[in-house]
């Protein structure tokens, strides 16, 4: 197993219920936005079927909001919006040995959200991560049969790109689960189960395993 570090100065996620006006950002990646990233690391739109395993943790300093200038299709002037913004970020990606090739020289940009938020690989680093239980689980989104109380959204898991605009393959709900920075965080969650546990960053790894759109 390898765990890439990607890092960026800003992210943004969309919000699922939100589609005009003030602009919120999830505080953590959806699984599409991770096939967003396979994919331009890869060269070519990537199925979740085509890799045997993917887990991820993300982690963010800070967030704030910007006021955007937009172009709307139905009529010609302009408007502005805020939209939040995620700060210095850091996902770890917990993928297969062979896709270490990819991210050592990635085939298209890669992107934390929209096409501003761009990121780049800081570390690929071969990991044996440890089974445990009753570990902290965070920076990532957990099945809400885990569960694990927090936000539970319908969330994207992958995209079909043959057609103009894309669609969505799969909509599931997933609870989102912010990175715990320290032990006395009240939304620090810990799992009872049996996860992959990463030492060095101090949180259990949730991995996807045959995971399909």
């Amino acid at each position: 197993m390898i765990r890439v570090k990607i890092k960026s100065w800003t992210a943004s996620f969309r919000y699922p219920t939100f589609q005009s006006g003030y602009q919120p950002t999830l505080p953590i990646p959806p699984l599409s936005t991770i096939q967003g990233i396979l994919s331009a690391a890869r060269g070519e739109i990537t199925s979740f079927s085509e890799v045997s395993f993917v887990g991820y943790v993300f982690l963010s300093e800070g967030e704030g909001e910007d006021l955007e200038r937009i172009y709307a299709l139905s009529k010609p002037e302009t408007d502005v919006i805020r939209r939040k913004v995620l700060f210095n970020n850091t996902l770890y990606l917990f993928l297969p040995d062979e896709w270490g090739e990819y991210f050592k020289k990635p085939r298209f940009q890669l992107l934390l959200g929209r096409s501003s938020d761009i990121a780049t690989v800081e570390e690929i680093k071969k990991v044996k991560l440890e089974e445990k239980t009753d570990i902290p689980v965070g920076g990532t989104v957990v099945p809400i049969t885990s569960g694990l109380p927090g936000l539970v959204h319908a969330l994207p898991i992958e995209f079909d790109y043959s057609t103009i605009p894309r669609k969505v393959k799969s909509v599931k709900a997933f609870t989102i689960l912010p990175f715990p920075k320290n032990a006395a965080q009240k939304r620090r969650q810990i799992y009872e189960g049996k996860l992959p546990y990463d030492s060095e960053l101090g949180i259990g790894v949730w991995l996807y395993e045959g995971l399909h759109g």
